[in-house]
């Protein structure tokens, strides 16, 4: 997928952006990287695929977790935050 940038975020130089879509059917990231003008599509990671990426710092989602209930949300932030 290519999508043709925002003069803003093209502008301010912007590399990178993530659309997170939260449907509980289907939760879904996508990373849009910067390249010769034009955002396109560098992955997209969808229910319990694992989206991965080091820019603009390492991290790992899962889209499910986003959405999903359960004690483990008492640990958010850190063990005791």
């Amino acid at each position: 997928m290519i999508i043709t940038p925002s003069g803003e975020n093209a502008a301010f130089g912007i590399e990178a952006y993530w659309i997170i879509t939260t449907t509980e059917e289907k939760p879904v990231i996508v990373e849009l990287r910067l390249k010769d003008s034009e955002y396109r599509e560098a992955q997209q990671a969808l229910g319990e695929d694992v989206f991965a990426t080091d820019f603009p710092f390492p991290v790992r989602l899962v889209p499910h977790w986003l959405l999903a209930k359960g004690p483990w949300r008492e640990r958010i932030g850190g063990e005791g935050a």
